[in-house]
């Protein structure tokens, strides 16, 4: 898995404001009941677990960029939050409890670059899980990798920069080329990858799919940049 958000965790809040994090939630709650505990794989800078835990819900988290874990220890503690967070590589993490619900948000899955990978993260998933339980996540869908074949953004923050540029360099991988520029500082770049997969592709022989929506609709349609997944433990 390619090792993406060096630095780029401490700029990932303000570069993130822009979610409409309630629509997620709201989402994930149809699966959950209050006292529930839950995994955020990828949790980034703990944004979601943030959310989860004052709601009532017992929320975990972990992720492999060092940056975003340090600031989502730093906002648990401000909060005053028991969650607990660890950096880890979601394709081969280890539990030592079960869990009545994980995700896996803002395409987050499509950062593994092998289906093996895939599969051992829904493996670690499956063996975490409780009887029932749920695993939430999404994928981008083909529209989004021919949106993103060629494109360019650029904002302008109160402290920093961002030059971002993307191009699909295979069939079904998008290259980033992330450059951020603090105001005072010298620019630095960030480079990572996202792969494409199919619905199919997201399977194991322990977790049911029960749900698949397109930005958060009832169903699935073909303009829809990303693919929501609902799986349960069987």
């Amino acid at each position: 898995m390619n090792n993406a958000y060096k630095k780029f965790g401490y700029f990932y809040d303000e570069i993130m404001a822009c979610v409409n994090y309630d629509l997620w939630l709201e989402f994930v709650e149809e699966y959950l009941k209050v006292g529930d505990s839950i995994l955020d794989l990828a949790c980034g800078t703990g944004t979601f677990c943030n959310l989860l835990a004052l709601k009532g819900y017992h929320a975990d988290g972990l992720d492999l960029s060092e940056s975003s874990i340090e600031i989502a220890n730093e906002k648990k503690k401000l909060n005053r939050l028991d969650i607990n967070y660890r950096v880890c590589d979601m394709s081969k993490f280890k539990t030592d409890k079960k869990y009545d619900c994980m995700t896996c948000l803002f395409d987050s899955m499509n950062f593994l670059p092998k289906k093996k990978d895939i599969q051992n993260m829904l493996s670690c998933v499956s063996k975490g899980l409780k009887d029932n339980g749920y695993f939430i996540c999404d994928i981008f869908s083909k529209e989004m990798l021919k949106e993103y074949s060629n494109n360019e953004m650029h904002e302008d923050y109160e402290t920093f920069k961002i030059d971002w540029y993307t191009k699909k360099v295979k069939d079904n991988q998008l290259h980033h080329d992330v450059i951020i520029t603090e105001k005072g500082n010298q620019p630095f770049t960030e480079t990572y990858d996202e792969y494409y997969y199919d619905i199919k592709d997201i399977s194991h022989k322990n977790l049911k799919l029960i749900k698949v929506c397109g930005d958060f609709n009832e169903d699935l349609q073909d303009e829809d940049e990303r693919i929501l997944l609902v799986f349960q433990k069987i």
